[in-house]
C-alpha cells in the first residue's frame, strides 16, 4: 500500500507560518532557500530550525541557475557557503546535476550522512532519451527529472522511465499544464515525492496542496 501523504513535497518559502503547515500532513519539507527574504547563512539557518519543530523531514534547495528555475542569480561561492553551513540541520539537500559544486555537495553531504537529490530540469522540453541521466547521478541518492510536457507523448515517456527506473529512486514530474497529470500519477507508479505549494507555485505545473490532497485521497483511496 501507498502512504500517499508521505509522498508530498510541500515547497514552502520563509513566508508561510509553521501554523499554516503543521496540519497538512505531508512527507517533507522542500525549503526554497534561494526564495527567502535574505539570502544569508545565519538568517536561512534560523529560518531552518524554525521548521525543525514541525518534525517533518526537511530538504534544502538553493537555486542559482535560470536553466534550473532559478528567480535569483548568486554566486556559486555564496552557495557553496550556504549549503556547508546549513546541511548540518536537514535531512536532505537537492543540487543540480549541473552544478559545479555538485561532487563537493555530495561528498560533504555523506560525512554529514544527508541524503542529496541530484535534480536535472529541462523547462522548455521533454529529452527524447532520460536513462543517461540513471549513470551521471549514480553518487546521489535520488535521482529528480523536472521537463515541461509539451504532448501527451512527453508525459508517457516520462512515465515509462519512472515505472522502468523507480528501483534506482526517483522523483519526476512534467512541468507546464499536460504535466499536472503527472503529480497525480506518478506517485503510483514509483516517483517518490510529488510537489505542491501552499500559497504560491514555484514551478509550471505545480497544485496546491489542499486540491492535491483531495484529489489523491479519490484516487489512492484504498492507501493509507
Amino acid at each position: 500500500m501507498i502512504n500517499i501523504n508521505s509522498r508530498i513535497a510541500l515547497v514552502v518559502t520563509d513566508q508561510e507560518t509553521n501554523a499554516q503547515i503543521k496540519d497538512l500532513g505531508v512527507g517533507l519539507l522542500e525549503l526554497r532557500a534561494d526564495l527567502f527574504k535574505k539570502l544569508d547563512s545565519t538568517y536561512i539557518i534560523n529560518q531552518i530550525q524554525n521548521r525543525r519543530l514541525l518534525k517533518t523531514p526537511l530538504l534544502l534547495t538553493l537555486r542559482n541557475d535560470k536553466k534550473e528555475g532559478a528567480v535569483k542569480i548568486f554566486s556559486n561561492q555564496l552557495k557553496e557557503e550556504i549549503i556547508e553551513k546549513a546541511l548540518p540541520f536537514v535531512d536532505m539537500v537537492d543540487i543540480e546535476l549541473s552544478s559545479p559544486l555538485y561532487k563537493k555537495v555530495i561528498a560533504q553531504a555523506k560525512k554529514q550522512k544527508v541524503k542529496v537529490i541530484a535534480s536535472i530540469h529541462h523547462l522548455q522540453d521533454t529529452p527524447k532519451s532520460l536513462v543517461s541521466y540513471v549513470k551521471k547521478a549514480k553518487d546521489a541518492d535520488i535521482l529528480k527529472i523536472a521537463a515541461r510536457a509539451n504532448s501527451m507523448e512527453d508525459v508517457m515517456r516520462m512515465l515509462d522511465f519512472t515505472r522502468c527506473y523507480k528501483k534506482r529512486g526517483l522523483i519526476t514530474m512534467c512541468l507546464g499544464e499536460l504535466g499536472a497529470l503527472s503529480r497525480l500519477v506518478f506517485p503510483g507508479i514509483g516517483s517518490l515525492y510529488t510537489y505542491a505549494f501552499l500559497n504560491k507555485p514555484t514551478a509550471s505545473g505545480q497544485i496546491d496542496v489542499k486540491t492535491l490532497k483531495d484529489h489523491l485521497k479519490i484516487y489512492y483511496s484504498y492507501s493509507k
